[in-house]
């Protein structure tokens, strides 16, 4: 069959969706040698012949195999696959496409789904640069693409139906006599018809707010705040019709049993979700659990149930959920993509790991109240109502995230400026990890980091060269370098088809390093561990880098130190850094025990504040408030240390040691020795 040849009937083509609803991004598709619509026929055909979601699937041409529950993720959003209890089917769009074969019709599937697909075969009926192409996504039709890879990705799937030409020499694109044809039979987008997203709170007075979910957030009842949402049924963008009816079966005594009989009959969902959704209820405080085995609906259920407010919804939320109104402050710095978001909430609000599916739930909760509004493709901002609650509620943007314990804190304002520091640091190496469309900026986020733990770190990158080069700042005879290579990705997984190893080594030998590290978000797959530890390569994900950065804010170590990070192969361990910290804590305290049990020492008449090393040894060692066992060489050390002229807040006499000063005094010495030391950033 002539799969370029129309098949389907123009009638039959799919109706172009609202450009707020189009999918942003082109399905990720393997490469292999029968081109990307056959791919897509032998997904679907996966779906039809009923195989395991959990299976792998093998193109002509690649020897990666691939999980088709991941493929059929990608395929999705265009309407071809849909997924029913669990199950996943195929759509009447994919059902005519396999039927006919016709690429001409799932061509009309993609322009119809997705943002800025048919708008570029329009442009095209004039001869155009791919520049231009680019600069009219972004001005014109208010995408947020900082790189002409998503445009590329459409021209290439045109280039292949047939439908546009590239001359070289003038580098430019055109639309070919079938592209022509085609255009005539679909709808196209113009700026024009694009609505603007208009904030409906622009001229509210008063916040909707009601007086219980107010005085709910002031009643000074504390909760330690949850990260995970939960399950609702359904759709979230219908939650609060669902909760709403939850609430009202519940307003009596309702038993389990009944709650998932109705759950199975009406949303079709197992007992466990059943269950989790009750879990989501109680946690919001909207139902009471009576008995093991019964619920009923809370007073503030009952006083939600009054108007269904979406607005006192997120208050609720607010008390009880981590990331809400912080959300809200996030976007009052500037607008921002839940991509994002998601890092920021990793980064600076308490969440165990990058959940975007957690704060997909978050914003479309908080759309739903009117809080926050688009800003143009896959971007959020402020609305009124938005500033207002921030203001009302006196919600900041947080910028430190304190993690040292009391001992362990600093109060003076360096402390606050390292901590912030630390923090965008942290930031900007997550939002990077996942800049596809720029690899530049996660090398120099790398680099930056390893600045900072104390090496010298050089951007290099270029054809043949690694990305970052490393080394100790150390003696040359002890001085060491790693070559390192960042491997940034929009899922965050790197898996071994991203990565050549053997170029790797290449880069060992060029810059005549020690050793090789990839850096990247995560890495995914038994064979990326294998190839790594047979090539001597060391892989390092970001949340492991981000331990070390915060370690290294707390309990700094010397490049020595860290040398037992760069002498693993296969996926990093920072586990092996833990003796040396230990050490390093374990001097600190010393050294307050020390200029404490002579300071307390001071106004003794008997001694008059004299003691010798044992004696300072004995108080040490018995001071329930250190538990530390020190031994006397350790003591004398470290008197030494203070004792000595640049330090000089321990005195020496024949009978002993003696304070010349407090622990603050000694603090404030350490202090400037250590800002002569500083880096300058």
């Amino acid at each position: 069959m002539n799969t370029t040849q129309m098949v389907v009937p123009i009638s039959e083509y799919p109706q172009n969706k609202e450009w707020k609803f189009k999918t942003f991004a082109m399905p990720k598709l393997p490469t292999s040698d029968i081109g990307e619509t056959e791919v897509i026929y032998k997904i679907l055909k996966t779906v039809q012949e009923g195989k395991n979601s959990n299976d792998f699937i093998k193109f002509e041409g690649n020897d990666k195999a691939f999980k088709l529950d991941r493929m059929y993720e990608w395929l999705r959003p265009l309407g071809l696959l849909k997924k029913e209890n669990l199950v996943w089917k195929l759509t009447d769009l994919s059902e005519k496409y396999l039927e006919t074969h016709d690429n001409l019709y799932l061509t009309a599937i993609f322009c119809s789904s997705l943002v800025f697909m048919g708008e570029i075969l329009y442009l095209l009926k004039t001869p155009q640069k791919m520049n231009y192409i680019l600069e009219i996504a972004v001005k014109k039709y208010k995408i947020n693409w900082k790189t002409p890879s998503e445009i590329r990705n459409r021209i290439k799937w045109f280039r292949n139906i047939g439908f546009i030409n590239y001359e070289d020499f003038k580098l430019e694109y055109s639309l070919t006599d079938l592209g022509e044809e085609f255009l005539d039979k679909i709808k196209v987008v113009m700026p024009s018809d694009i609505e603007e997203v208009v904030d409906s709170t622009e001229s509210e007075n008063n916040i909707p707010l009601s007086d219980w979910s107010l005085n709910l957030y002031n009643n000074g009842e504390n909760f330690e705040k949850k990260m995970t949402i939960g399950y609702i049924p359904g759709k979230t963008i219908d939650a609060i019709n669902i909760i709403s009816e939850y609430l009202h079966l519940l307003m009596n005594e309702t038993f389990v049993d009944e709650i998932r009989e109705y759950s199975t009959t009406n949303y079709q969902i197992a007992p466990s979700s059943s269950n989790a959704f009750l879990t989501f209820l109680n946690n919001i405080g909207f139902v009471d659990r009576l008995t093991k085995l019964s619920y009923k609906t809370s007073k503030y259920g009952v006083e939600w149930l009054d108007n269904e407010s979406s607005l006192n919804f997120v208050v609720c939320l607010e008390k009880r959920f981590l990331f809400i109104f912080d959300l809200l402050a996030e976007l009052s710095v500037e607008s921002r993509t839940t991509k994002e978001l998601t890092a920021i909430a990793k980064s600076l609000y308490g969440f165990d790991r990058e959940n975007i599916d957690e704060i997909r739930k978050r914003i479309i909760f908080l759309k739903s109240a009117n809080l926050i509004i688009d800003d143009g493709l896959e971007k959020y901002k402020l609305t009124i109502r938005g500033k207002k609650i921030l203001s009302l509620f006196d919600i900041k943007c947080k910028k430190i995230n304190n993690t040292r314990s009391e001992k362990e804190e600093l109060s003076d304002s360096k402390a606050i400026v390292d901590n912030v520091f630390v923090e965008e640091l942290v930031k900007e190496l997550r939002l990077s990890s996942k800049d596809s469309s720029n690899p530049s900026r996660f090398e120099k986020s790398i680099r930056d980091v390893f600045e900072y733990l104390g090496f010298k770190a050089n951007l290099l990158g270029g054809s043949g060269k690694t990305d970052v080069l490393i080394q100790s700042q150390t003696s040359e005879r002890f001085s060491y370098k790693v070559a390192i290579d960042a491997k940034s990705t929009a899922s965050g997984a790197v898996g071994e088809g991203l990565i050549n190893f053997n170029s790797i080594e290449e880069h060992r030998e060029l810059h005549k390093a020690d050793y090789s590290l990839i850096i990247g978000c995560s890495f995914q797959g038994e064979k990326i561990y294998e190839r790594a530890q047979k090539s001597k390569v060391g892989l390092l994900d970001v949340d492991s880098l981000e331990s070390l950065i915060r370690e290294h804010s707390i309990i700094p170590l010397t490049s020595s130190d860290y040398k037992k990070i760069f002498q693993q192969n296969g996926l990093i361990s920072i586990d092996v850094l833990e003796d040396a910290r230990n050490i390093i804590q374990r001097h600190g305290l010393l050294v307050s025990a020390i200029m404490k049990c002579l300071t307390n020492e001071s106004m003794d008449e008997v001694t008059q504040g004299i003691l010798s090393s044992k004696e300072i040894y004995r108080s040490v060692r018995d001071d329930s408030e250190y538990n530390i066992e020190p031994t006397l060489t350790d003591i004398e050390d470290i008197i030494n240390i203070l004792s000595s002229p640049l330090i000089n807040c321990i005195g020496i006499t024949k009978e002993g040691y003696y304070a010349t000063g407090s622990l603050i005094e000694a603090g404030n010495k350490f202090e400037f020795y250590a800002r002569s030391c500083l880096y300058k950033r």
